[in-house]
Protein backbone atom coordinates (compact mmCIF):
# COMPACT_ATOMS: atom_id res chain seq x y z
CA UNK A 1 0.00 0.00 0.00
CA UNK A 2 0.98 3.42 -1.12
CA UNK A 3 1.28 5.81 1.73
CA UNK A 4 0.18 9.21 0.77
CA UNK A 5 2.75 11.98 0.48
CA UNK A 6 3.17 13.53 3.65
CA UNK A 7 1.38 11.33 5.83
CA UNK A 8 4.08 10.03 7.97
CA UNK A 9 5.54 13.92 8.81
CA UNK A 10 2.06 14.90 9.44
CA UNK A 11 1.40 12.20 11.92
CA UNK A 12 4.74 12.91 13.48
CA UNK A 13 3.96 16.36 14.16
CA UNK A 14 0.36 15.14 15.32
CA UNK A 15 2.03 13.29 18.26
CA UNK A 16 4.75 15.92 18.50
CA UNK A 17 1.81 18.52 19.52
CA UNK A 18 -0.07 15.73 21.54
CA UNK A 19 3.80 15.43 24.16
CA UNK A 20 4.19 18.94 24.07
CA UNK A 21 0.41 19.66 25.26
CA UNK A 22 0.92 16.89 28.10
CA UNK A 23 3.93 18.78 29.35
CA UNK A 24 2.65 21.85 29.32
CA UNK A 25 -0.70 20.43 30.76
CA UNK A 26 1.88 18.77 33.42
CA UNK A 27 3.87 22.01 34.50
CA UNK A 28 0.61 24.07 34.91
CA UNK A 29 -0.49 21.56 37.57
CA UNK A 30 2.81 21.18 39.03
CA UNK A 31 3.03 25.17 38.77
CA UNK A 32 -0.76 25.12 40.52
CA UNK A 33 0.23 22.89 43.39
CA UNK A 34 3.25 25.09 43.92
CA UNK A 35 1.22 28.18 44.33
CA UNK A 36 -1.08 26.43 46.29
CA UNK A 37 1.25 24.99 48.52
CA UNK A 38 3.17 28.68 48.84
CA UNK A 39 0.12 30.12 49.57
CA UNK A 40 -1.31 27.79 52.19
CA UNK A 41 2.67 28.23 54.11
CA UNK A 42 2.00 32.42 54.04
CA UNK A 43 -1.58 31.63 55.60
CA UNK A 44 0.17 29.61 58.12
CA UNK A 45 3.29 32.08 58.77
CA UNK A 46 0.64 35.39 59.02
CA UNK A 47 -1.61 33.27 61.41
CA UNK A 48 1.53 32.47 63.12
CA UNK A 49 2.24 36.17 63.89
CA UNK A 50 -1.18 37.61 64.24
CA UNK A 51 -1.98 35.05 67.37
CA UNK A 52 0.15 36.82 69.98
CA UNK A 53 -1.49 40.38 68.70
CA UNK A 54 -5.02 38.35 69.11
CA UNK A 55 -3.88 36.76 72.19
CA UNK A 56 -2.75 40.10 73.64
CA UNK A 57 -5.53 41.92 72.80
CA UNK A 58 -8.05 39.32 74.22
CA UNK A 59 -6.42 39.14 77.25
CA UNK A 60 -5.63 43.11 77.55
CA UNK A 61 -9.22 43.44 76.89
CA UNK A 62 -10.20 41.60 79.82
CA UNK A 63 -7.99 42.79 82.09
CA UNK A 64 -9.11 46.70 81.36
CA UNK A 65 -12.84 44.95 81.77
CA UNK A 66 -11.43 43.46 85.39
CA UNK A 67 -10.61 46.53 86.40
CA UNK A 68 -13.21 48.71 85.80
CA UNK A 69 -15.53 46.54 87.56
CA UNK A 70 -13.14 46.68 90.53
CA UNK A 71 -13.58 50.44 90.23
CA UNK A 72 -17.14 50.04 90.25
CA UNK A 73 -16.84 47.17 93.01
CA UNK A 74 -14.73 50.06 95.28
CA UNK A 75 -17.40 52.43 94.72
CA UNK A 76 -20.49 50.08 95.49
CA UNK A 77 -18.29 49.47 99.10
CA UNK A 78 -17.99 52.59 99.92
CA UNK A 79 -21.26 53.82 99.12
CA UNK A 80 -22.56 50.68 101.22
CA UNK A 81 -20.54 51.29 104.20
CA UNK A 82 -21.28 54.92 104.40
CA UNK A 83 -24.84 54.39 103.54
CA UNK A 84 -25.81 51.46 105.60
CA UNK A 85 -24.16 53.81 108.81
CA UNK A 86 -25.98 56.88 108.37
CA UNK A 87 -29.35 54.76 108.23
CA UNK A 88 -29.09 54.32 112.01
CA UNK A 89 -30.48 56.40 114.82
CA UNK A 90 -27.83 55.22 116.98
CA UNK A 91 -24.51 52.56 115.97
CA UNK A 92 -22.35 49.92 118.24
CA UNK A 93 -19.22 48.53 117.69
CA UNK A 94 -21.09 45.19 117.18
CA UNK A 95 -22.75 46.84 114.16
CA UNK A 96 -20.00 48.36 112.38
CA UNK A 97 -18.82 45.10 113.05
CA UNK A 98 -21.32 43.34 110.54
CA UNK A 99 -21.56 46.16 108.00
CA UNK A 100 -17.43 46.24 107.54
CA UNK A 101 -18.36 41.66 106.45
CA UNK A 102 -21.22 43.18 104.54
CA UNK A 103 -18.58 45.53 102.35
CA UNK A 104 -16.39 42.24 101.88
CA UNK A 105 -19.46 40.68 100.55
CA UNK A 106 -20.03 43.46 98.10
CA UNK A 107 -16.37 43.28 96.58
CA UNK A 108 -17.27 40.13 95.97
CA UNK A 109 -15.17 38.03 93.29
CA UNK A 110 -12.30 40.71 94.36
CA UNK A 111 -10.07 39.58 97.43
CA UNK A 112 -11.23 42.56 99.75
CA UNK A 113 -10.06 40.35 102.76
CA UNK A 114 -6.27 40.50 102.31
CA UNK A 115 -6.16 42.95 99.89
CA UNK A 116 -8.78 45.73 100.66
CA UNK A 117 -9.95 48.16 103.90
CA UNK A 118 -12.66 50.54 104.91
CA UNK A 119 -11.92 53.38 106.82
CA UNK A 120 -15.30 54.90 108.37
CA UNK A 121 -15.18 58.47 109.84
CA UNK A 122 -17.26 60.55 111.80
CA UNK A 123 -16.91 64.45 111.30
CA UNK A 124 -18.97 66.80 113.24
CA UNK A 125 -18.77 70.64 114.19
CA UNK A 126 -21.09 70.14 117.41
CA UNK A 127 -20.56 74.17 118.62
CA UNK A 128 -19.83 75.69 115.35
CA UNK A 129 -15.77 76.47 115.65
CA UNK A 130 -14.92 73.49 112.70
CA UNK A 131 -15.28 70.05 112.16
CA UNK A 132 -13.59 67.54 113.94
CA UNK A 133 -13.39 63.70 113.46
CA UNK A 134 -15.26 62.32 116.49
CA UNK A 135 -14.70 58.48 115.43
CA UNK A 136 -13.04 56.62 113.21
CA UNK A 137 -13.18 52.87 112.46
CA UNK A 138 -11.27 50.74 110.22
CA UNK A 139 -12.60 47.07 109.19
CA UNK A 140 -12.85 44.47 105.87
CA UNK A 141 -9.96 43.59 105.35
CA UNK A 142 -6.57 43.40 106.35
CA UNK A 143 -4.71 46.15 103.92
CA UNK A 144 -2.79 48.85 105.95
CA UNK A 145 -3.66 52.19 105.05
CA UNK A 146 -4.42 55.47 106.59
CA UNK A 147 -7.19 58.02 106.46
CA UNK A 148 -6.75 61.05 104.14
CA UNK A 149 -8.81 62.70 106.28
CA UNK A 150 -6.83 62.62 109.64
CA UNK A 151 -7.20 60.85 112.69
CA UNK A 152 -9.59 60.39 115.04
CA UNK A 153 -10.21 63.98 117.30
CA UNK A 154 -8.04 65.79 114.16
CA UNK A 155 -9.87 68.48 112.18
CA UNK A 156 -10.65 66.73 109.38
CA UNK A 157 -8.68 67.46 105.75
CA UNK A 158 -11.86 68.03 103.85
CA UNK A 159 -12.48 69.22 100.22
CA UNK A 160 -13.42 73.23 100.18
CA UNK A 161 -17.00 72.28 99.07
CA UNK A 162 -17.37 69.62 101.62
CA UNK A 163 -19.18 71.61 104.61
CA UNK A 164 -20.36 70.41 107.76
CA UNK A 165 -22.16 73.07 109.69
CA UNK A 166 -22.68 73.10 113.35
CA UNK A 167 -24.80 70.50 115.01
CA UNK A 168 -24.06 68.36 111.65
CA UNK A 169 -22.92 65.27 110.96
CA UNK A 170 -20.65 63.40 107.76
CA UNK A 171 -20.31 59.69 107.85
CA UNK A 172 -17.51 59.15 105.60
CA UNK A 173 -16.20 55.70 104.18
CA UNK A 174 -12.88 55.34 102.38
CA UNK A 175 -11.96 52.11 100.74
CA UNK A 176 -8.15 51.47 99.95
CA UNK A 177 -7.62 48.34 97.64
CA UNK A 178 -3.92 47.06 96.51
CA UNK A 179 -4.54 46.16 92.72
CA UNK A 180 -2.33 44.01 91.05
CA UNK A 181 -2.83 43.14 87.36
CA UNK A 182 -3.40 39.59 86.75
CA UNK A 183 -1.83 39.64 83.00
CA UNK A 184 0.77 42.36 82.68
CA UNK A 185 1.36 45.82 83.77
CA UNK A 186 1.76 46.87 80.38
CA UNK A 187 -1.81 47.49 80.38
CA UNK A 188 -2.91 48.48 83.88
CA UNK A 189 -0.31 49.81 86.02
CA UNK A 190 -0.28 47.94 89.97
CA UNK A 191 -2.03 50.53 91.82
CA UNK A 192 -3.83 51.31 95.36
CA UNK A 193 -7.23 51.88 94.92
CA UNK A 194 -8.95 55.29 96.64
CA UNK A 195 -12.84 55.80 97.07
CA UNK A 196 -14.67 57.49 99.41
CA UNK A 197 -18.35 58.14 100.10
CA UNK A 198 -20.22 60.34 102.56
CA UNK A 199 -23.72 60.21 103.58
CA UNK A 200 -25.58 62.57 106.36
CA UNK A 201 -27.20 60.97 109.19
CA UNK A 202 -31.24 60.26 109.09
CA UNK A 203 -32.28 60.44 112.59
CA UNK A 204 -29.47 60.47 114.51
CA UNK A 205 -26.40 62.63 114.95
CA UNK A 206 -24.24 59.29 115.25
CA UNK A 207 -20.92 61.02 116.83
CA UNK A 208 -20.13 58.10 119.21
CA UNK A 209 -19.85 54.75 118.62
CA UNK A 210 -21.69 52.56 121.67
CA UNK A 211 -19.82 49.42 122.90
CA UNK A 212 -21.26 45.73 122.57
Amino acid sequence: MVMPVGFGSHAAAARSRQVRSGIERQITRLAQSARLRCSAGNVAVEFALAVPVLLFLMLGSAEMGRFVLLYQKMDQVATTVSDLISRAETISESQIGDIFTAADQVAEPFDFADLGVVIVSSITNPDGTGPVIAWQRSGGGTYSAASKLGVEGDTPALPADFVVRQGETAIVAEVYYDFTPFLSSLIVKPQVIYRSADHRPRIGTLDTVDAG
